[in-house]
């Protein structure tokens, strides 16, 4: 569809998706610049979208949903809203404009819409401000993998850790961030999670994290049992890629 075919299919109070671009890059504090750096295009191609001079494509669809969070079906429509994120017509977008951490409703949400991806994913796994999250087939010990899919799993032992991993894939827009930790049952048994401080945003892929057993009895470990959980912050703004950015995160 071209620029003039989207402007005579656009209904009466609409904007067009070079309009909305340029709403989304304000939301997320950005520059055409900066948009162009971070999805890798040029800064003359965002301003043609902007002032309806070239049509977004699926492949621009798709860089533009990984920025802003939105499955690139979203970018290829004819119009879109100018007064409310039309996506989420029941209320507010699980990504409203302030940040912070998402709360149930958000959560389901937002993996219903596909700004955030968790697969598989169980709703009733989710909690008031986080979603449970559960063990994957194998555990790593010293330099031996285990596969825990058998009845009777593997066994931790006291003073004992072992390296493991999410049986689900999670898969985070460039505006959100996470963290977890430890659920209530599994941490009264003595189990410590250990993870690097924040799962990046645009993180893609199964979470890895190391089990210690703290506590003062042997625990077993099942794949498939819940184990950590995951919370999800929406970020105030998309970081910045600049190498001196990269640098300071270190």
């Amino acid at each position: 569809m071209t620029a003039d075919d989207r402007a005579k299919a656009m209904a009466p109070g609409r904007v067009s998706p070079g309009e909305h671009l340029r709403a989304e890059i304000r939301r997320l504090a950005l520059d055409q610049v900066a948009v162009g750096r971070a999805i890798g295009v040029s800064r003359q191609s965002i301003n043609n979208i902007i002032n309806g001079r070239q049509p977004i494509s699926r492949a621009m669809a798709k860089k533009l949903g990984r920025l802003t969070g939105q499955n690139p079906d979203y970018w290829l429509r004819a119009s879109f809203s100018p007064t409310a994120d039309d996506r989420f017509p029941s209320g507010a977008p699980p990504h409203a404009d302030r940040a912070g951490v998402l709360v149930n409703h958000q959560i389901a949400e937002a993996v219903k819409r596909g700004i955030i991806a968790i697969e598989p994913f169980e709703a009733g796994r989710i909690r008031a401000a986080s979603v449970d999250l559960t063990l994957g087939d194998v555990v790593i010990a010293g330099d031996k993998a285990t596969d825990r899919r058998g009845a009777t799993g593997f066994v931790l032992r006291a003073g004992c850790g072992v390296e493991a991993s999410t049986a689900e894939r999670v898969t985070l827009p460039r505006d959100h961030a996470g963290r977890i930790g430890t659920l209530h049952d599994v941490g009264r048994a003595g189990i410590i999670v250990s993870h690097a401080f924040q799962i990046e945003p645009g993180f893609a892929g199964k979470l890895q994290f190391r089990l210690f057993n703290a506590g003062g009895t042997s625990f077993r470990l099942q794949a498939g049992t819940p184990v950590i959980g995951l919370e999800i912050m929406r970020l105030g703004a998309v970081p910045d890629d600049s190498p001196v950015a990269a640098r300071r995160g270190r």
